[in-house]
């Protein structure tokens, strides 16, 4: 597969997903499934779910943090050296203004770790319905044009290694 060919695909393909958020109805679901992975909205459910263990220093709330945190830096670091500008489209213009790129996805990054790292705790059904919640966010922000499809996987695939290294620390005992 050339490179033409394969960033054809990635264009058609996210195309074609936008194509399905057309009516109001569908954009107003879809913004809020992507909005449920926004940084303000995780970062309170950490605080609140740490409180709510008490600051226990055995709180999940910790590797979550830690993965969270661990995303956000390197999909940070990525974009900035990669500078693949978001698709074109009117829906986010916060993202748009305060990130221009799209590439790799930082959504897609910290839903997948923090579903990796809840797996990794022992709570499969918790993690299960995360690894859902993952799929869904990144397709909706394809569909609402502020991604690329391969900005997802690459995203996905980010988040599934710092996820899997969260794994390893927690169940060798190391750090959490």
């Amino acid at each position: 597969m050339s490179l033409r060919s394969f960033k054809r695909f990635d264009t058609t393909t996210s195309q074609r997903l936008q194509a399905l958020a057309g009516g109001p109805v569908s954009r107003t679901v879809l913004a809020i499934i992507a909005h449920s992975a926004d940084s303000t909205v995780l970062v309170p459910c950490l605080f609140a779910l740490w409180w709510w263990q008490e600051f226990s220093r055995q709180s999940i709330a910790i590797p979550l943090a830690a993965g969270f945190a661990l995303t956000v830096v390197l999909t940070a670091a990525l974009k900035f050296g990669f500078r693949r500008r978001r698709p074109k489209g009117d829906w986010g213009a916060f993202y748009r203004k305060t990130d221009p790129h799209s590439f790799p996805s930082g959504h897609a990054s910290r839903t997948i770790a923090i579903a990796l790292i809840v797996l990794a705790e022992g709570r499969p059904l918790i993690g299960g319905a995360l690894l859902l919640w993952t799929v869904l966010v990144g397709l909706s922000r394809i569909a609402l044009g502020v991604h690329y499809l391969y900005d997802v996987l690459a995203g996905y695939l980010l988040g599934l290694g710092i996820g899997a290294g969260m794994w390893l620390l927690i169940s060798l005992d190391i750090l959490f």
